[in-house]
């Protein structure tokens, strides 16, 4: 099989192994930070009833370019939301992707990395602020690189945490504690997810242990936060995904920048420390944070090894030649 692919949900979740997940986050933040990818910072614009998206990112070490477009609130499927991989050489289409389980992929093993570069090696505790598809792909990411034998989940809803703990119980030989409170999942936990959609803090800076790791994944829209701006202040080391989107996209770090509290000279690009460029932690009991926003070069770099893979296997459904 040759030529351009539709890949969709199903066909995402048979190519892409977790473990392929973090391979490519690994591999290309550590390229961005030798400046072998360029990322365009998400674009929004209104449409009626919601909110367009538009993402883009080049891989030139991988001959690839890719584009996504999505939509909030305006539809009642996923119909609309894809992303499109191009060939960087010929400018040929290579695969259209439905976006969901690539996305909950890419967007766990970004956590998973920044995990691995910034956590204290023998970090066991994980604590998990929210119950959602993107909250199950954190923990397996981080679980994959940290010795975790303890889990607490919190989400707002009783049935969601019930549900979650028995889907991990069943998964991960691994103690699952559903737990009542935010306070109760973060306090003494070596590693943090907050993955839900608050407009508030969940996570408070009075909480947290000295040497804890936090991955802020959920608050990517300006209304939107989960960190108070005490949490902020205490860390001694925060990285991005994109140092030019988070000022615009992250009220978790604008709200203290604005208080005084923060400078955004302090906030690095994650394929600083994965390249090597920046130290990240400096001592056991920093503080770290990873505000992960999910940019288009974790897109590119996925679907080109989903699209890879599909060639090589034979799977995915071949589009008409578009090169007539």
């Amino acid at each position: 099989m040759s030529g351009a692919l539709f890949l969709d949900e199903a066909c995402v979740r048979q190519l892409v192994t977790m473990d392929d997940a973090l391979a490519a986050v690994e591999e290309v933040f550590g390229a961005q930070g030798r400046g072998e990818v360029f990322n365009v910072p998400r674009v929004r614009a209104p449409v009626k009833g919601g909110t367009l998206r538009i993402t883009a990112a080049v891989l030139s070490y991988r001959g690839y370019y890719g584009v996504k477009v999505s939509s909030t609130a305006i539809f009642h499927s996923n119909a609309g939301r894809m992303f499109c991989l191009y060939r960087e050489e010929t400018g040929e289409l290579c695969a259209v992707v439905q976006v969901f389980a690539m996305g909950a992929l890419r967007t766990g093993a970004a956590s998973g990395i920044a995990t691995k570069y910034l956590a204290n090696p023998d970090a066991a505790v994980l604590g998990v602020l929210g119950t959602g598809r993107q909250a199950r792909t954190q923990v397996d990411a981080i679980c994959a690189v940290r010795p975790i034998r303890e889990i607490r989940v919190w989400s707002p809803r009783p049935e969601s945490r019930a549900a979650f703990c028995l889907d991990l119980k069943n998964h991960n030989k691994i103690n699952v504690l559903d737990v009542d409170s935010p306070e109760k999942a973060v306090r003494d936990a070596d590693v943090l997810v907050t993955a839900t959609t608050a407009t508030s803090p969940v996570l408070h800076g009075a909480w947290l242990k000295p040497g804890v790791h936090i991955n802020a994944i959920g608050a990517n829209y300006e209304h939107r936060r989960e960190l108070d701006s005490a949490a902020v202040a205490a860390a001694r080391f925060i990285a991005t995904d994109d140092t030019e989107q988070v000022r615009y996209e992250s009220t978790d770090l604008a709200a203290p920048v604005a208080e005084g509290l923060l400078n955004w000279d302090r906030v690095h690009g994650l394929g600083e420390v994965v390249s090597g460029k920046t130290r990240g932690r400096a001592a056991r009991d920093d503080i770290t944070l990873f505000k992960s926003l999910g940019v288009a070069i974790e897109d590119v770099a996925l679907a080109a090894r989903a699209y890879e893979k599909a060639l090589k296997l034979g799977v995915g459904m071949a589009l008409p030649d578009l090169t007539r």
